[in-house]
């Protein structure tokens, strides 16, 4: 039998194999596809397939056949309710009723068909049961897409709590340190010297909020599909590197190490290409090996620049990177591990090099690491939009 839809295929279920063949043939001229069930056993196995209707004569619903029969039913899925045509005769009808009412209460979609039955009223009425099949179909999939909607509205929830107690907790370390100063500097008289180093460690906590606020807003330009802006000029990645990892290293320590050709000059965003690089340096020393070295390769090649971030840990599964790069999204790895982030990181580094007419490409696999590359043009400046070149 040629594959089909499966709402428009009715099984068949008759005492001798001849009245299968009349039916099928009367079906068939209509239109209707049929799918002949040598015995019980068989119908049973195709029920599985959920088919669009199921039309059995009144001879073969023995009592034992009907009780079976129920419990297949009893393990439909909550959607479906497969309808059940059963041709009778006049003399059978009663017991038959009898039969139906005591095991088969629960089926809604059952019809009775008194034999003989013409032509007309048997396709009819197959095609009104096969017609609420398909409205079956239409409602498992819409309860299938609603299923989805809620798990992602659940999951988008719990991502926002998330994001708002990491970003709570973010925001309360430079504010208490402006509060504390702001009491320090109150006091009189203080040393001039110490007066500096006070606003000093002010306007550091404001620059750390302002970074924080700034990404916030850029990630909610790269959801609305919007590129990044950029203020563009010639500058040196290697140079871009050197200083971002000089950096991390006040910081860290010397882990952060830097491979660069003489020059690899080109029209970037020095301040944008920063970000991503402190960005990709910052992922790596949290999610890589403790003590191990984290690499910046800066090179340059006839199609343009490249700078990759290497660092020893763990491997990020193959179907965990592609959503690496969407906003608040962290590998399962990386939430199973005691660091803290807001996920948005990765989502700020795809944007910047987006914003540039590049690409950023990530490696992992055991044993050799994880290699974020951003590939960049020579020249940003044609993928700038006119709002925002220059």
């Amino acid at each position: 039998m040629p594959d089909a839809d499966p709402a428009e295929r009715v099984l068949i279920l008759t005492p001798t194999g001849r009245d299968i063949e009349v039916t099928c043939e009367v079906l068939s001229r209509g239109g209707i596809l049929c799918d002949a069930c040598a015995d019980l056993d068989d119908l049973l196995r195709k029920l599985a397939t959920t088919p669009g209707a199921l039309l059995i004569a009144d001879e073969a619903l023995t009592p034992e056949c009907t009780r079976i029969l129920a419990a297949a039913l009893e393990r439909q899925e909550p959607w479906s309710d497969l309808p059940i045509l059963v041709a009778t005769t006049k003399a059978g009808a009663r017991a038959t009723h009898e039969r139906i009412l005591r095991y088969l209460p629960r089926s809604g979609s059952l019809t009775l068909l008194e034999r003989p039955v013409s032509t007309l009223a048997m396709l009819t009425t197959v095609r009104a049961a096969l017609s609420a099949r398909k409205r079956q179909y239409q409602l498992r999939g819409l309860l299938a897409e609603l299923h989805a909607n809620t798990m992602r509205l659940e999951a988008e929830r719990e991502v926002r709590e998330r994001f708002v107690a990491i970003m709570a907790h973010d925001l309360r370390g430079p504010l208490s340190t402006m509060r504390v100063t702001a009491e320090l500097l109150s006091r009189d008289p203080e040393p001039a010297e110490r007066r500096l180093h006070l606003t000093t460690r002010v306007a550091r906590s404001v620059d750390r909020m302002d970074r924080m606020i700034r990404d916030l807003l850029d990630v909610h330009r790269i959801q609305a599909g919007r590129r990044l802006p950029l203020r563009l000029d010639r500058c040196d990645l290697g140079g871009i590197a050197s200083d971002v990892a000089e950096e991390l290293n006040v910081t860290h320590g010397e882990r952060v190490v830097v491979h660069s050709e003489t020059r690899v000059e080109g029209i970037w965003s020095a301040e944008e290409l920063r970000r991503a690089l402190w960005n990709l340096g910052s992922n790596a020393i949290k999610y890589g090996t403790p003590g191990t070295p984290i690499a910046f390769t800066v090179a340059g090649a006839d199609d343009g620049a490249r700078v990759s971030v290497h660092n020893e840990g763990a491997a990020i599964p193959p179907e965990e990177q592609a959503a690496l790069f969407e906003p608040f999204g962290r590998a399962r790895s990386a939430e199973a591990s005691a660091q803290r982030g807001w996920g948005l990181g990765l989502a700020l580094v795809w944007g910047c090099t987006e914003a540039h007419g590049g690409r950023v490409e990530v490696e992992s696999s055991p044993g050799r690491g994880t290699t974020f590359t951003m590939r960049l043009p020579w020249d940003a400046r044609p993928f700038q939009a006119p709002s925002s070149a220059g």
